[in-house]
């Protein structure tokens, strides 16, 4: 217990020295423990939307009837085939080994 009240007692004086070194030293030490800080509370966020937006998606799937997506018979498929790039291959003239 006394290590863990001396690695604090040691830190918030180190602060406090930087304190009195000048405002660019305060500057810069509160980004670097702020930092860490900020990363901890953006991925417990990210977590946190995580697990609710999927309990969310598997209690309205199980509650309503599933509705597949249907495909009108107007709509064309976007996806690129790869015959072209078959075609195309075929086209090259082989190296001589």
């Amino acid at each position: 217990m006394e290590q863990i009240s001396s690695f604090f007692h040691s830190i918030g004086t180190f602060i406090h020295s930087k304190h009195q070194q000048g405002v660019y030293n305060t500057v810069c030490l509160a980004i670097l423990l702020g930092l860490p800080v900020l990363i901890f509370l953006f991925s417990f966020f990210i977590c946190c939307h995580c697990c609710c937006c999927s309990r969310q998606r598997k209690d309205s799937s199980s509650s309503g009837p599933a509705h597949g997506k249907k495909r009108k018979k107007k709509e064309e498929d976007l996806w690129i085939s790869a015959q072209p790039k078959l075609l195309l291959l075929e086209k090259r003239a082989s190296l001589l080994v």
